[in-house]
């Protein structure tokens, strides 16, 4: 068996020390510094949890954070009470409103369909939140299971917590095994903060935060209906009240306080969604990440470089960013430094990298690194690509200087040619009549080409004069050519002429 000892902390772990350092001075969670976050991937279905109050979502999240760090499934999870509470920012001691927001999480329950998810009662109904005392932003209805109407009767249920229990200063509570799935290995989720949402004070600003929170990563939701967005705490005054009053009191303080408390930025736009109306009935927000929401990240990591070197290049994401914080006691800047070394060389090899981002949490997990006999090799391998590559350049070279040097030749005999054809078409036009005749006579009984060109023209011998040779296109060249070859030979014979005065060998 191995002797090492895994010393990585948890985030469990680590909100317990949090809990431990703040606790006993009455610090509550939303009192951590950023760079200490506590939180965890939420499952895109949970955003559309409808009708839970402020306490009763706090329960919720509290208790999936503890579900979403056993990798095991659990019959039953227990932590001490005052944990659980640090962990919701509970710190009321009433218990009959505890034991109400217990009651208030048990009878919610989550419909499993495609269609959009709501919460309802264990009848199948949308389910009316009742006010919990002492929660600022909550509207109270004593009428709570009156006058509901049934939604989608077919479908699956789940309730989003099991039994509860409560005694000698211990919690234990049971999620639903399909839930603690989603939880435990969340294909479509996004990062949740316990130090954010902790924070809200209005309904409303929770509601809208949960449930616009998976669309950050885009900046802009799809238009929702107004409705949707009245409904999100469940039934209350504001479901029914007109635009300007539900803007004025529920819709706009909650977007200020989002702003203000979140690690989002948000605006919202309305239209009227209906052909033929003016009312206003959908909205779209448009989303930001905040920049202090990324330094905690780059802080993480001791480096802004660093940070924007893995989110840029390869593009990180907030579930792999959450990783590399829970395991930064190990995952020093030089393993994080390490992986990326060892991802390019990986990428450099060629070697078939589906995604970079993911290829490099495995080698920062599994401690790949590029050895020094790899780089050696990589070495050696450039500078043999270097020199074939000199090599091939070198040849190349020379074969585009011989084939240059051939075009110059071939042109320079070109323009030559050409030279010595008008040079000998001015001869014939200004020799005398006899030269002229003794020139076309040798051409045509001489020449080969000369006689194929004529009869090209569709012309005899006979046919063709000193008055007219120059005058037949095909027959002109060639005996253009012919009288330059004369004169050439002409020239040659008068080289090889003794001149008067030559001294002669005796």
């Amino acid at each position: 068996m191995s002797g090492n000892v895994d010393r990585r902390v948890t985030p469990l772990q680590f909100a317990l020390d949090l809990f431990v350092e703040m606790a006993p001075a009455q610090r509550s969670i939303d009192e951590a510094s950023p760079d200490k976050d506590i939180g965890y991937q939420k499952n895109r279905v949970f955003a559309r949890i409808i009708g839970l109050g402020l306490s009763a979502r706090r329960f919720v999240d509290a208790a999936y954070f503890i579900v979403a760090q056993d990798p095991e499934i659990q019959e039953t999870y227990d932590v001490t009470l005052s944990f659980f509470k640090w962990l919701m920012r509970y710190d009321s001691r009433n218990k009959k409103h505890f034991s109400s927001v217990i009651r208030s999480v048990k009878s919610s329950m989550l419909e499993v369909m495609s269609a959009p998810v709501v919460s309802v009662d264990s009848k199948g109904r949308m389910l009316t939140e009742s006010q919990e005392p002492g929660e600022e932003g909550s509207t109270g209805d004593d009428d709570a299971d009156e006058d509901l109407v049934v939604q989608n009767e077919d479908g699956d249920w789940l309730e989003l917590i099991g039994r509860v229990s409560v005694r000698n200063g211990r919690i234990r509570f049971r999620v639903p095994v399909e839930l603690q799935r989603l939880i435990k290995d969340p294909e479509n989720s996004y990062w949740t903060s316990l130090l954010v949402t902790s924070r809200f004070t209005l309904i409303y600003a929770r509601g809208i935060y949960d449930h616009v929170l998976p669309a950050v990563p885009s900046g802009l939701t799809d238009w929702l209906s107004l409705d949707l967005v009245r409904n999100l705490p469940g039934k209350s005054w504001a479901n029914n009240a007109e635009f300007k009053y539900f803007k004025r009191d529920y819709l706009e303080p909650a977007v200020n306080q989002i702003n203000e408390l979140s690690d989002i930025e948000m605006s919202y736009e309305t239209r009227a969604g209906t052909p033929g109306s003016r009312k206003k009935d959908q909205i779209r927000f448009r989303l930001k990440r905040k920049e202090g929401a990324l330094a905690s990240k780059a802080a993480m990591l001791n480096s802004v470089a660093l940070f924007k070197m893995l989110q840029d290049e390869f593009g990180l994401s907030d579930k792999q960013f959450e990783k590399i914080a829970e395991n930064r006691a190990v995952w020093t800047d030089e393993r994080i430094q390490q992986a990326i070394d060892y991802t390019r060389w990986t990428i450099r090899q060629g070697t078939k990298v589906k995604r970079a981002s993911a290829y490099l949490m495995r080698a920062l997990s599994d401690n790949y690194r590029v050895s020094d006999a790899d780089r050696q090799v990589e070495l050696i391998q450039a500078q043999i690509v270097d020199a074939t590559t000199g090599e091939q350049g070198a040849k190349s070279d020379r074969q585009k200087a011989v084939a240059a040097s051939l075009a110059a030749a071939n042109a320079a005999a070109d323009k030559r040619r050409q030279e010595e054809i008008r040079l000998a078409r001015e001869f014939f036009d200004t020799a005398d009549k006899k030269t002229r005749e003794d020139l076309v006579r040798k051409f045509v009984a001489s020449s080969t080409m000369g006689l194929r060109a004529i009869e090209r023209q569709m012309l005899k011998p006979a046919n063709v004069t000193e008055a007219n040779i120059l005058n037949l296109p095909d027959v002109a060249n060639t005996f253009s050519s012919y009288v330059a070859g004369e004169i050439r030979k002409a020239a040659r014979v008068r080289t090889r002429k003794p001149q008067p005065g030559d001294v002669t060998n005796g």
